[in-house]
């Protein structure tokens, strides 16, 4: 019988440590490759959705997370590959190909901030898409004023909010009904000098948004939009600055009250190259804790009709045509006087919630 069997020798093949050693790192050169691709996979298909489709915080955060684990990884990558690396830079055509390489990475990034053809098309391309596409926001409706009129041109995008649509009104024979906000939008120049219109809500210049109880008679509610109607200046008879139902100032700057997103489309008026773009919005039965339904008893306009609810809401972006912006967010500025007893911007928000809600974003394109 062979005693060697279980009595090895010292001629028998011992364990190779190095060979496990070199196993065990190549295993982990495999794991960092295939998790580097998942990354790369990630970051790919975040970023042409982004692209593509209109902005959302849950894919901009998991761009954001594909991102830090690519460059976790890659630190792992670079200190096991760096002496390879600088050995194909340093070899063959290794230092053409590295100078060509960021040659390359700084003419796209002066490209696009220089917006340089093709780089600013290819970004157009994307911004063409999110306008049509809109995933996020569903249909749109695309009011056009001021047709005619020679200038730059503008499109303002308003998204509804959360709190666009009021609750269900009772009508009657147990019917109900929704109001949704008028707003108008108009130029300013920096010194808060009214300049022109771009638009405003029908009910308010044909003046069919009027008070329950029909305090005015055929004038559009003076606490709707109180610091546009004050800053236009035009008077209707005494005193009043509210459009009546008879005129003709406003036609062409005006359309049918939207009922969800929408976008105007307009001309610039003013040959200023600073100016401001305003917007006032303003909705029904939009009451809270603070502005509840008996806030102001002695105030006929206010508790007269028992739907004024918050006051209106005053936005506003400041733009620049000699800059390299071409979008505006407007946002926030103050509200109007809760029963349009003035045109004075009240910049104390104290008691404004959901008259914040009205909009989600509202965005304006030169």
């Amino acid at each position: 019988m062979n005693e060697n069997i279980n009595n090895p020798t010292a001629t028998d093949t011992p364990l190779n440590q190095p060979n496990v050693a070199k196993l065990q790192k190549g295993n982990k050169r495999s794991w960092v490759s295939i998790n580097l691709m998942a990354a790369l996979i990630g970051m790919v298909i975040t970023g042409v959705v982004s692209y593509a489709f209109a902005y959302t915080e849950t894919v901009a955060g998991i761009h954001t997370w594909f991102g830090f684990a690519f460059i976790a990884l890659m630190v792992f990558h670079l200190r096991n590959n760096i002496k390879t690396l600088f050995t194909y830079i340093k070899k063959g055509k290794g230092k053409q190909l590295t100078a060509l390489s960021v040659v390359s990475s700084l003419v796209i990034v002066l490209g696009v901030m220089l917006e340089l053809a093709p780089f600013k098309n290819v970004l157009e391309i994307g911004q063409n898409l999110r306008k049509s596409i809109l995933v996020e926001e569903g249909s749109f409706q695309t009011l056009t004023t001021n047709v005619g009129t020679q200038g730059k041109s503008i499109a303002i995008e308003l998204r509804k909010g959360a709190h666009y649509e009021s609750a269900p009104q009772p009508l009657f024979l147990g019917l109900t009904y929704t109001s949704v906000p008028q707003v108008a939008f108009w130029i300013e120049d920096l010194n808060g000098q009214y300049i022109s219109t771009i638009y405003v809500t029908q009910k308010i210049t044909n003046a069919s948004f009027v008070s329950t109880d029909d305090i005015f008679g055929t004038v559009s509610r003076p606490e709707s939009l109180p610091f546009w109607a004050h800053r236009r200046g035009v008077q209707y008879g005494d005193g009043i600055v509210m459009p009546d139902g008879n005129n003709t100032d406003l036609d062409g700057m005006t359309g049918a009250t939207p009922l969800g997103n929408y976008d105007v489309r307009s001309q610039l008026t003013t040959e200023l190259r600073q100016f401001k773009v305003m917007m006032e919005i303003n909705r029904s039965y939009d009451f809270n804790e603070y502005y509840h339904a008996d806030r102001f008893p002695q105030d006929p306009i206010y508790s007269g009709s028992g739907s004024s609810g918050q006051p209106s809401v005053i936005y506003s972006a400041l733009i620049n045509l000699d800059d390299q912006q071409h979008s505006y967010f407007l946002n926030p500025i103050g509200h109007g006087h809760h029963s349009g007893a003035n045109g004075t911007l009240y910049e104390d928000m104290q008691g404004i919630d959901t008259a914040l809600q009205l909009v989600k974003r509202v965005v304006v394109d030169i």
